[in-house]
């Protein structure tokens, strides 16, 4: 069989289906996770402590949301360097604070300035130890490395902020990504560098923290080392570069259905089972990450898809999903204890779930509704390169004037295979 693997290049329009459906599924499975760990903290009867949820299972969505950030912001910056011959670090910053900054600090303001004094809000083994060296917290909060305030008060988080921990990390990621891709003359290996060297730290603290096991230094610097995730965002950014480049040979085989069911099936055996492989685990599950990702993005013969209107919806609202989700999660145990027999786990599950998501999904609403958009809709004119909701309505658009029937897809792998 033969293999024309093509990338309409053209265009600066860049459209990827199914991405918004994989950032609810990421969502979902990290509200998921909280909500039984918050009931453990309440001392209700959970399931924190299995091996599916509060093993593996914890950490997978923000795994994906990584790996899905690596690939589409260096196939975005590939296309804008392509485009003008460079690239606008000063608008690429600008167009991040425009996304993540208004939420994140209406989150780490209310989450330390106004909820810890709420008592409906109060979250046992945590909310009494929110001012304790309250001056340090409200520093590095501020400036963007709650993972750090993570490693260091992992013991006694902060409510209704500890989950900024990942927005850290991926602001750390966007300081640095955009002069890595317009500097870098040849981005592939760059990027297998830096997993090379994310992997020879990783393995030299867990040494150091297993031959010293009583030094509290080793000991949280290989917890916020394997909280970085810098290895999870570079093989998503090499997945762009397979795309982006033609990688053919690569491309024919990541695109095969054989593949695909397989990484599927592999994924769901070892998530349901909370199978883990030693020292290695979630970048095993990274791959399976980035192989799903980019089928789901560019092979126009994915075995699934994620492309409805409701999942892309809930996608777009996904930062508020999980900025919000520790609230909704508290409030909804409260009435939920206050409300229904505990030991009636049938109704108290149902209440805990459904007030939770349904909680989650309002807030985020509003807020994408009445308080985001005003700064994305900013955001437009300091981009060069049109995505999401934009390019997806110009891709439609170029679609229904085609008149020969052809696709027109700026940012779709189009194969035969």
């Amino acid at each position: 069989m033969t293999s024309t693997t093509t990338i309409e290049k053209k265009s600066s329009s860049v459209y990827f289906p199914s991405l918004n459906g994989v950032r609810f599924v990421a969502a979902l499975g990290v509200i998921m996770h909280h909500l039984e760990q918050h009931k453990y903290i309440f001392g209700l009867k959970n399931v924190y402590r299995t091996s599916f949820v509060g093993g593996v299972f914890g950490k997978l969505g923000i795994i994906m949301f990584f790996v899905l950030s690596g690939f589409l912001i260096t196939y975005l910056l590939l296309k804008e360097k392509e485009k003008t011959g460079t690239i606008s670090v000063k608008h690429f910053y600008i167009r991040r604070m425009l996304r993540i900054w208004p939420l994140y600090y209406l989150i780490v303001l209310t989450g330390l300035f106004i909820l810890p004094h709420i008592p409906f809000l109060s979250v046992p083994g945590r909310s009494e130890f929110v001012h304790d060296h309250f001056g340090i917290k409200v520093f590095f909060m501020i400036f963007f490395m709650p993972n750090i305030i993570d490693t260091i008060y992992r013991h006694t988080p902060i409510p209704y902020t500890d989950q900024t921990w990942s927005v850290g990390v991926e602001e750390q990621f966007y300081f640095i990504w955009p002069w890595l891709v317009k500097y870098s003359k040849n981005l592939m290996r760059t990027l297998t560098y830096i997993i090379c060297f994310y992997f020879i730290v990783k393995f030299t603290l867990e040494f150091l923290n297993y031959k010293y096991p009583e030094n509290a230094l080793f000991d949280n610097e290989n917890y916020f080392w394997t909280f970085f995730c810098i290895d999870d965002i570079a093989l998503g950014g090499i997945m762009a570069c397979i795309l982006y480049y033609r990688k053919e040979k690569v491309l024919k085989f990541l695109f095969n259905k054989y593949v695909q069911w397989i990484t599927y099936v592999s994924l769901a055996i070892i998530t349901v089972k909370g199978i883990a492989v030693p020292h290695v685990t979630y970048e095993v599950y990274a791959v399976f990450f980035a192989i799903m990702i980019i089928n789901l993005a560019a092979n126009p013969k994915t075995v699934i898809s994620f492309e409805n209107k409701i999942l892309s919806y809930l996608g777009k609202i996904t930062y508020g999903l999980y900025l919000y989700h520790y609230i909704a999660i508290v409030i909804a145990i409260k009435l939920g204890m206050r409300y229904v027999d505990p030991n009636n786990l049938f109704l108290s599950n149902v209440v805990y779930y459904v007030i939770t998501f349904g909680l989650c999904i309002l807030m985020a609403v509003v807020s994408y509704e009445f308080f985001e958009k005003r700064f994305l809709r900013a955001k437009v004119k300091y981009s060069t390169i049109v995505s999401g909701d934009n390019a997806k309505e110009e891709l439609e658009a170029a679609q229904a004037n085609n008149a020969d029937g052809t696709t027109v897809a700026p940012a779709t792998v189009k194969a035969v295979l």
